[in-house]
């Protein structure tokens, strides 16, 4: 697994008040298309947070089916691990450091709607899902940014994510 760290704020372990673990799929088809979330004005990759007594691979089954309603079997470790530490977590002034973890899957079973579970957020941004041809990813996460159609910092880091992707497995 490729670990990636971001330490703007030049935090020390002993610094950090709280870990934050969250997991992230992507999940691809057989046509070449990789799923995405679109919610509170941004796009991302299906997961979320890990649950306390909760194994990171259980975890992103778990995401996965409550976001997709489809439901997949880890298959394989993580490929990258992006660890950000941040001295002012969404503005909390809480020294935290933020880890996620990249799965990647193959499944052709499309999103089921009535096996979802979202949570009040979820709910509230109107949470939704498409496919976006895996190879035009990066040209469409750099026009959503360059359009305001994305939270910046996410879709860098969505590229970012593509180009290891890329780099490691040469394409979907």
């Amino acid at each position: 697994m490729k670990e990636i760290i971001i330490n703007d704020d030049n935090l020390t372990d002993n610094d950090i008040e709280e870990e934050v673990v969250r997991v992230k799929g992507l999940i691809i088809n057989s046509r070449g298309k990789i799923l995405l979330a679109h919610n509170n004005n941004t796009f991302q990759f299906p997961g979320g947070h890990l649950d306390e007594g909760e194994t990171k691979d259980e975890c992103i089954v778990r995401e996965i089916q409550e976001e997709t309603g489809i439901h997949l079997k880890v298959k394989e470790e993580p490929f990258l691990c992006i660890k950000t530490y941040d001295s002012n977590y969404f503005g909390t002034n809480k020294k935290v450091l933020n880890s996620i973890y990249y799965y990647r899957f193959f499944s052709d079973e499309m999103p089921n709607f009535e096996k979802t579970h979202y949570d009040e957020l979820e709910l509230a941004t109107d949470f939704d899902l498409f496919y976006v041809v895996f190879a035009d990813l990066k040209i469409f996460l750099e026009k959503c940014i360059k359009d305001g159609k994305i939270d910046s910092n996410i879709g860098r880091e969505m590229i970012h994510v593509f180009d290891v992707y890329y780099d490691m497995f040469g394409g979907f």
